[in-house]
C-alpha cells in the first residue's frame, strides 16, 4: 500500500513552535535583507549592461542603415532612419535576418576544424570507454566527417538509427490497412454514381473496436472522422513549376505525424505523362523533414535522414525512393524528373546519384531550399536549384552550388547543367527566418520564375520541363515506412507553442464550418512547412457545390476563423482548400499571410482537371482567368480578428 497522510485538524503552533518561529525570523530577516541587496546590485549591473548593449545595438543599427543606404538594397525591408521604435525594429530585424544565413554558412565551413579536437578527444575516450566509441576516429576535419561521428555516437544511445529495411506500397493501400474509414469515404467521394449521402460500408474494418476488444455501435458521426477532407483533396495533376511546390506542401501535410489520425509515413508522389511520340516522362517527388525527434521512427523522412545524408550515408528514404520507382514501372530510357523541398531535395539528389546503377534515366533535378553544394551530381542531369537569399538551410553545408560564369546576373549562377536561382520573397509580419524556408514561399518564387525568367538558362530549363507537366498525367501516391521500427515519432520532441492565448479553438472552428449548409467534411490542422517552429494553419473543406462559396461570405468567414488561430498559435499564415462533390475536377486553394506593411496577401490557385469544369466555373471563380493570382487586402479587411501583432 502506498504511504499517505491521513486528514487531520491543525490546532496551531505550540510554545516550542512559536519560539522556533521567532528565532527563525530574527536570523532569517538579516539574511533575506542581504540577499535582497545582492539581487538589487545584480539588477543594477544587468541594467547597466543592458544599457550598454542598447547603445551598441543602436550604433549597429545606424551603421547598418548607412551601409544599406549606400548599397541601395531595399531587401528584406525598405529601411527608414532608425529614429522611432518601429524604424529601429525594422533595422534590427533586417540586420538579424541578413546576418543569420551568413553566420550559419561561415560556421558550417569552419565546423570541421572547430569541432575536430573535441571529436578526436571523444575518440580517445572511446578507446577505454566503449560507450563513447564511434568511427571515424581521425577523419573528422570536414563537416561530413563530424556528422559521421555524431551519427556513430548516436547509435550507441539508440539515436539516429536509420535502419535498412523499407516497405513501400500504394498510399490508398496504406489507408486501407491503417485508416479503413478514410479509404471507404474516398471510394464514395470519387464515385460519381455513389448515393447522395455517405454511409460507411458494413464490411469496413473497425480499427478502434479491434484494438480495444469491444463490441461498438456504428460511428455516431461518420463525416466527423478526421482526415476525410485532407485525403480527398489530393491533386491528380501537376501543371507547372509553381504547382510542383504547391504539391510539395500537400504531400508534406499528408505525412505529418502530428495531424489528427493521419499517417505517420513518408509519401512519395509519382506522376507519368506521355509526349507526342508516346514516350513516358516521369516526376518523382519526395517529402521534406516531418519529424525532428532524434530517435528514428516509422516514417523515414525525419531528422535521422537529414544527418545520415549529411554524413554521406544512404538514407532509408533514398532506398524507399528507388524501390518506389521500380514498383511504379519506370523503364530504362524514360526521362525522370526528381523533385523535392529541403530534405526532399537531398533525397532526390541522392537518388539521382544512385539511379544509373538501378537502370533509371534521370534527366532533371528540381529542388528548393536544399543544401546541394557538396553533392556530385552525375553529368547529363540538368539541375534547377531555387534558394532564398536569407534561407539558412541551403547554406548549412558550407558550400555554394557550382559556378563557372562571371557575366551571369546576380540572381542566377551555375554551370551548363546546374542553374541556381536566388530570390528574396516578401516577408510577412513577424520577420521569422522560418518563413523563408517553407514550400509555400518557394511556390511563390517558382511562379515569378515562370512569369519572368531572370536568365536565358532558366528560360531554357523551364522549356525543357514543360513536357513533364500538363494534362494527361497519371498521378499515384506511394507510402514508405521503415521496417526496423514500428514507433511513431512526433514532429518535435516537445511542444513549442502556447495553447492558452485567446482565440477560437481548432475544434470549435471545425465544428462551425461543418454547420454551414452544403458542407460535407472539414479538416483543420497545422502543418510545419519547413522549420519545426514555422506553423501554417490549414482548413480543407468538402462541399456539395462550389457556387454558394463564391456568391456569399463563406470564404471570408473561414479566413476570419483561421486568422484567429494564427494569432493564437503564433503561425505565419493560413491555407484554405475547397472542393465540391458535384465538380471534383475543380480545386480552390488560397494562402493568406499578413505582410510587413500590415496588409493581407492572398494567393489563389485554381486547378481544373478537365476542360468541361474549366468552361463552367473558370469565369465564375476567377474572372481574370485560371491560374495563380495575388490580391492584397487592407489591414482591417478581416475584422473582427484578435490581433496581437499591431504593436510590432
Amino acid at each position: 500500500m502506498l504511504p499517505q497522510i491521513r486528514p487531520y485538524t491543525w490546532r496551531g503552533r505550540g510554545a516550542a513552535g512559536r519560539a522556533v518561529f521567532v528565532a527563525a525570523l530574527i536570523v532569517g530577516a538579516p539574511i533575506m535583507l542581504a540577499i535582497g541587496l545582492v539581487l538589487l546590485l545584480l539588477a543594477v549591473v544587468v541594467w547597466v549592461v543592458a544599457a550598454i548593449g542598447w547603445l551598441i545595438g543602436t550604433l549597429a543599427v545606424w551603421v547598418w542603415f548607412a551601409v544599406q543606404r549606400m548599397r541601395r538594397i531595399p531587401y528584406p525591408f525598405r529601411l527608414r532612419p532608425p529614429l522611432g521604435r518601429s524604424a529601429r525594429t525594422l533595422a534590427f530585424s533586417s540586420l538579424y535576418l541578413t546576418s543569420a544565413p551568413r553566420v550559419v554558412g561561415a560556421a558550417a565551413r569552419l565546423t570541421g576544424f572547430l569541432l575536430a579536437p573535441v571529436a578526436l578527444l571523444v575518440s580517445l575516450v572511446g578507446i577505454v570507454a566503449p560507450r563513447w566509441r564511434a568511427r571515424p576516429y581521425v577523419a573528422v576535419f570536414t563537416l561530413s566527417g563530424i556528422l559521421r561521428k555524431a551519427v556513430g555516437l548516436g547509435h550507441r544511445r539508440g539515436l539516429l538509427r536509420d535502419g535498412h529495411g523499407v516497405r513501400t506500397l500504394g498510399y490508398d493501400e496504406y489507408l486501407a490497412e491503417s485508416f479503413p474509414h478514410i479509404r471507404d469515404f474516398l471510394d464514395w467521394w470519387r464515385d460519381p454514381a455513389a448515393p447522395h449521402d455517405y454511409r460507411p460500408a458494413p464490411t469496413i474494418v473497425d480499427v478502434p473496436a479491434e484494438l480495444l476488444g469491444l463490441d461498438l455501435e456504428p460511428y455516431p458521426d461518420p463525416l466527423g472522422y478526421p482526415g476525410l477532407a485532407a485525403g480527398a483533396l489530393r491533386r491528380r495533376q501537376i501543371t507547372g513549376l509553381r504547382e510542383l511546390f504547391v504539391s510539395q506542401r500537400e504531400i508534406d501535410d499528408l505525412c505529418d505525424p502530428d495531424l489528427d489520425d493521419r499517417a505517420d509515413v513518408a509519401l512519395i508522389r509519382v506522376s507519368s505523362r506521355r509526349d507526342a511520340t508516346g514516350l513516358r516522362h516521369w516526376i518523382v517527388q519526395f517529402p521534406s523533414t516531418k519529424s525532428w525527434h532524434p530517435r528514428a521512427g516509422v516514417a523515414p523522412n525525419d531528422l535521422t535522414a537529414d544527418l545520415v545524408i549529411g554524413a554521406e550515408g544512404e538514407a532509408t528514404a533514398t532506398r524507399a525512393g528507388l524501390q518506389t520507382m521500380r514498383e511504379a514501372g519506370i523503364r530504362p530510357g524514360e526521362p525522370v524528373l526528381l523533385a523535392g523541398f529541403s530534405l526532399g531535395g537531398m533525397v532526390a539528389a541522392q537518388v539521382a546519384v544512385r539511379a544509373a546503377e538501378e537502370g533509371f534515366t534521370i534527366s532533371h533535378l528540381v529542388v528548393g531550399g536544399t543544401p546541394l553544394g557538396r553533392v556530385a551530381i552525375p553529368e547529363g542531369i540538368r539541375v534547377l536549384a531555387i534558394e532564398h537569399v536569407l534561407d539558412i538551410v541551403p547554406r548549412i553545408e558550407g558550400r555554394e552550388n557550382p559556378v563557372d560564369r562571371e557575366d551571369a546576373p546576380p540572381t542566377v549562377t551555375g554551370t551548363a547543367d546546374v542553374v541556381t536561382v536566388k530570390a528574396g520573397p516578401p516577408l510577412p509580419v513577424g520577420f521569422r527566418l522560418g518563413v523563408l524556408h517553407q514550400s509555400t514561399a518557394y511556390a511563390d518564387t517558382a511562379a515569378l520564375l515562370e512569369a519572368e525568367p531572370p536568365d536565358e538558362r532558366v528560360k531554357a530549363m523551364l522549356t525543357q520541363l514543360r513536357v513533364f507537366f500538363g494534362p494527361g498525367q497519371r498521378l499515384v501516391d506511394h507510402a514508405a515506412l521503415r521496417t526496423s521500427t514500428s514507433v511513431a515519432r512526433p514532429s518535435v520532441p516537445f511542444y513549442l507553442h502556447s495553447t492558452v492565448e485567446e482565440g477560437i479553438t481548432r475544434g470549435t472552428l471545425r465544428q462551425t464550418l461543418r454547420r454551414i449548409p452544403g458542407v460535407i467534411a472539414v479538416d483543420v490542422y497545422q502543418s510545419r512547412a519547413g522549420f519545426a517552429t514555422t506553423i501554417l494553419w490549414n482548413a480543407d473543406v468538402l462541399v456539395r457545390s462550389l457556387r454558394p462559396w463564391f456568391t456569399s461570405v463563406e470564404r471570408m468567414t473561414v479566413y476570419r476563423g483561421l486568422l484567429s488561430l494564427l494569432k493564437r498559435r503564433r503561425a505565419v499564415g493560413v491555407h484554405f482548400r475547397l472542393q465540391a462533390k458535384e465538380t471534383p475536377g475543380v480545386t480552390w486553394e488560397a494562402t493568406v499571410q499578413r505582410m510587413a506593411d500590415g496588409r493581407w496577401r492572398e494567393t489563389i490557385d485554381l486547378v481544373f482537371e478537365d476542360p468541361q469544369a474549366e468552361a463552367e466555373f473558370g469565369t465564375l471563380l476567377l474572372p481574370e482567368g485560371a491560374g495563380s493570382t495575388v490580391t492584397f487586402y487592407p489591414p482591417d479587411a478581416f475584422e473582427p480578428v484578435l490581433d496581437q501583432t499591431r504593436s510590432v
